[in-house]
């Protein structure tokens, strides 16, 4: 069934706009606490590598642990969304992150941290995903794109958050405190949507006869082979997609787990580490939403590969900049803002392009393939990291080299977001 056939769906399921907004927020706030989970042990790093004397090599195989995880969670669930419901997926994700992130706070040994964050991997996995295309159902077609991509950009916020977190908490009372405070406003956010949260209406629109909001009390139609997505003209944007996404998260979390380390090494004092993120996130929100009303205007098959070369160029500036903590570190603070206005948000971006891409029986798996080609990206990221963060220039070339491959993966996607205007609506593929 096309979008437009859910978007009439809407009314029947309490669809006025207010309606609509309060579950989108509700939704996204499910990706602020993704974000803010996700790069707890990222910010409690240089606390952490202190207090145990870890070296980064062990510090690298927990995160890697943490990412297999991410792919085992974006798979399933994929396949618990289209097959289950939206509301199931994205429930299941958030408990599961939420209650790993609280206990890594107990943790007492190196195999307890890296349990605890394949753990949190396997909930962590599944959100942004889920979250984009439960938001794309909840959203008419004109503000589609914005609104999925303001769900997803709730990454960047929830690392705002973080950094914010790490910054007042750190230097007090220790790195326990911080998994313990995510964790804790976690599973109370689980609560409320346990209670408030409806089920997508694109999803119910699969099932025969009418069900309520929160509960499905009929049969679904079979579901079309997840092998629909290697085949004919949808082949082409699966791979495109997959790979943007593969090199996007090699970005994201190389940035996210360790440029805290890196400005450590460099001299930066506990309190600018975790600022360096914070602006990085702070430029992701802003270039996100910015890159939303762009794709109105021009569509995605400009903005998406023009924010990537950007990002390309502001990591060679980066890897050129000599590095000092005075009176450079400002110069650094504003280049690590324009890596996140560009490469990052090109990311974000991205899940409303796969949101357009998918039809909708495929979207959930569709998605769930990008995020599990993300997570290997990420996976790698873990592992190059651990030798990467030694060197400013190295780090930053690299990153650059990726977000060139990435500019290039967008391009091959066949199933852009068109441009709104002259008669034409945006709308997703049926």
């Amino acid at each position: 069934m096309a979008i437009g056939a859910t978007d009439r769906l809407l009314p029947a399921a309490g669809g006025t706009r207010f309606y609509r907004l309060a579950v989108v927020l509700m939704i996204a706030a499910t990706v602020v606490l993704d974000g803010l989970d996700n790069q707890m042990l990222g910010l409690a790093a240089p606390a952490l590598l202190r207090e145990w004397g870890l070296g980064r090599g062990v510090l690298g195989g927990i995160f890697a642990l943490g990412f297999l995880g991410m792919a085992v969670g974006t798979l399933a669930a994929g396949q618990i969304g289209d097959q289950h419901g939206r509301r199931v997926a994205l429930l299941l994700g958030v408990a599961l992150f939420g209650a790993a992130t609280l206990a890594t706070g107990f943790a007492g040994t190196v195999w307890h941290l890296a349990l605890l964050k394949a753990l949190a991997g396997v909930g962590l996995g599944g959100v942004p995903g889920t979250a984009a295309a439960m938001i794309a159902e909840f959203t008419t077609a004109r503000w589609r794109s914005l609104a999925v991509t303001f769900g997803v950009v709730c990454v960047s916020i929830g690392g705002i958050l973080g950094g914010g977190m790490a910054t007042a908490i750190l230097p007090l009372l220790g790195w326990r405190w911080l998994f313990w405070s995510s964790g804790v406003l976690t599973l109370a956010f689980v609560l409320l949507l346990l209670r408030l949260l409806p089920e997508s209406p694109g999803f119910l629109a699969r099932y025969m006869g009418k069900a309520d909001r929160t509960t499905l009390t009929s049969g679904a139609a079979p579901l079309p082979p997840a092998a629909l997505l290697f085949r004919d003209d949808l082949a082409r944007s699966t791979l495109g997609l997959s790979m943007a996404m593969l090199s996007g998260m090699f970005l994201i979390y190389m940035m996210f787990n360790w440029a805290p380390t890196m400005l450590s090494a460099q001299g930066f004092s506990l309190h600018d580490t975790s600022m360096g993120l914070t602006w990085f996130n702070i430029g992701g929100t802003a270039g996100a939403l910015m890159a939303a009303l762009a794709i109105m205007k021009l569509g995605s098959r400009i903005t998406l590969p023009a924010m990537a070369g950007l990002g390309a160029l502001v990591c060679i500036l980066l890897a050129a900049m000599p590095v000092m903590t005075e009176p450079k570190g400002s110069l650094v603070m504003i280049g690590l803002a324009l890596l996140g206005l560009t490469s990052s948000a090109a990311q974000s971006a991205m899940f409303a392009l796969g949101a357009y891409a998918f039809p909708l029986a495929l979207r959930a798996r569709g998605m769930g393939l990008m995020g599990a080609a993300g997570r290997l990206g990420a996976l790698v990221s873990a592992l190059a990291g651990s030798w990467l963060v030694a060197g400013w220039m190295g780090f930053f070339a690299v990153l650059g080299a990726v977000m060139l491959a990435n500019m290039a993966s967008f391009l091959a996607v066949r199933g852009h977001i068109p441009p709104l205007g002259r008669g034409r609506t945006e709308d997703l593929q049926g």
